[in-house]
């Protein structure tokens, strides 16, 4: 947002507050309305964004970025089998540098409802003081999720079925319930998120229709910066050594391979879609929260390519990804869907803000929780090859886990 806009959409008569009671209040008017609601802050930025819409999530079989409005995009694993969920923007608060910005995004709203909407947030501020408490959407069933030994069952049948000559690898995911924390502050884990997580997606996402999710990911599935169209190929897992340089960290084959898998298939569609204009950086080790993975970055000039509908033809070809699924993708998803036994939901999908200042950001759906009451479900999966093991896969999603729960921890 540049600086004149800004000063456009000011807000003097909510500087009173702090970006914290701002968000609570937020979440609870949109809570109480039915409504949905976004919050996020991009990766290595500082300001915190939430969307607010008077409308109900519109439901959608494709996500045509060249024609949507602003808004956020949630969909779920089996996107394509699955509707996706769009919330429409209407309002956008932003937070940064104890400065808040209040930026209607609808030009058919009128501003009688930008009024009523403002003097309902400021009357939901007096509320929330002594009501703090947001409230959830949605209530999963909190059936009794897989045991580990269960898991290390599932990647043996992978491994054999790899070792077949049916797969080259196969992503499977599992789940794990804990209980939140009593009086369990969803603004105060949000904050700590983003102060632990520099370089990753954080968001919080509440639809009716969807439930409540937090998640703090690393992984891009498209970007679009105004002629600008980015994808990442994300894949291998070790856990952050704080005493070793990055650039001395040691990878085995498997990973390598693994890693290379994924960037291979991102490489392959642009070969379907005839795409020879790109560049590659990588692979390089980076950091995400506790873990270390390697990445590669692809990017293409628009203008240059002349390909204004890439952003849309690279996320229908992408997800599911090969790292959150396995290659070939067909059969694996195929495989999954038999073997693993897990509703993966909203886990290993995607979302992000769309055409917000002329630019998209969907993310991989990873190191997330859905929240129901005084529970959440954890969900992570790891990439099996033929030289896996399962009690290391095992530790995986373990360690994956703990990108939420050390937080969780932390902050009671």
């Amino acid at each position: 947002m540049n600086n004149q806009e800004k000063a456009i959409t000011l807000e003097p008569d909510l500087g009173s507050f702090t970006k914290e009671e701002l968000i609570r209040a937020a979440l609870q008017w949109a809570g109480k309305q039915g409504l949905p609601v976004a919050l996020w802050r991009r990766p290595f930025q500082s300001e915190v964004n939430l969307l607010l819409s008077f409308e109900a999530a519109k439901e959608v079989t494709q996500y045509d970025i060249q024609e949507l409005s602003n808004g956020f995009a949630f969909a779920p694993f089996s996107f394509g089998e699955e509707k996706g969920l769009f919330i429409s923007g209407d309002i956008l608060l932003s937070f940064d540098f104890n400065e808040t910005v209040f930026t209607p995004l609808n030009k058919e709203q009128g501003s009688e409802q930008i009024q009523k909407f403002k003097v309902q947030l400021i009357e939901q501020l007096e509320a929330s003081r002594t009501n703090p408490e947001v409230p959830l959407n949605g209530g999963m069933s909190l059936t009794e999720p897989s045991s580990p030994s269960d898991y290390e069952h599932l990647v043996e049948r992978c491994i054999e079925a790899i070792q077949a000559g049916t797969f080259e690898k196969i992503v499977p995911a599992r789940s794990k319930d804990i209980a939140l924390p009593e009086n369990f502050d969803l603004v105060a884990f949000f904050n700590g998120l983003c102060q632990a997580y520099q370089n990753a997606f954080i968001s919080y996402v509440s639809i009716p229709q969807a439930g409540s999710w937090l998640g703090a990911t690393p992984e891009v599935l498209i970007e679009k910066e105004t002629q600008v169209f980015r994808t990442i190929a994300l894949a291998a897992t070790q856990r952050y050594n704080p005493d070793a340089s990055l650039t001395d960290t040691a990878w085995t084959q498997k990973e390598i391979e693994e890693q290379a898998m994924v960037s291979r298939y991102i490489i392959n569609c642009f070969k379907k879609i005839r795409l020879r204009e790109f560049s590659e950086k990588g692979p390089e080790t980076v950091k995400a929260g506790n873990l270390l993975h390697l990445k590669t970055t692809f990017e293409v000039d628009l203008q240059a390519t002349n390909f204004q509908e890439l952003p849309t033809v690279m996320l229908e070809l992408l997800h599911p990804t090969s790292a959150v699924a396995g290659m070939p993708k067909e059969e694996t998803l195929a495989f999954l869907k038999v073997q693993e036994k897990l509703n993966r939901r909203f886990y290993s999908g995607f979302l992000g803000p769309v055409n917000i200042e002329d630019c998209t950001h969907l993310y991989v759906n990873l190191r997330c929780m859905e929240l129901a009451g005084s529970h959440g479900r954890l969900f992570a999966g790891a990439g099996v090859t033929a030289h896996s093991r399962p009690q290391k896969e095992l530790a995986e999603t373990e360690m994956k886990f703990n990108t939420l729960l050390n937080i969780l921890n932390q902050s009671h």
